[in-house]
């Protein structure tokens, strides 16, 4: 996901005034915190934010999968402690 926060980060840096910026930072702090987020606001992004945003959606899918994948398999391994 460290790609698309990138970009995100030097969008919110060159348009700190945008309607997008606070968009973006709200679509952020929701999917760090498991926090809801209204997905109707998306359809208000101009292009490039609106892309950004899906990026972040697909990354940050994407991470979770791949996180789920590690924990069910690491948690299947027998216990090397005991």
């Amino acid at each position: 996901m460290s790609n698309a926060v990138k970009d995100i980060a030097k969008y919110i840096r060159k348009n700190p005034d945008d309607k997008a910026t606070s968009d973006l930072q709200d679509l952020c702090m929701a999917l760090e915190s498991s926090a809801t987020f209204n997905l109707g606001c998306l359809y208000e992004l101009d292009k490039k934010p609106f892309e950004l945003a899906m990026r972040l959606l697909e990354e940050w899918r994407f991470d979770r999968h791949v996180f789920e994948r590690r924990l069910h398999k690491y948690l299947a391994e027998p216990d090397e402690e005991a």
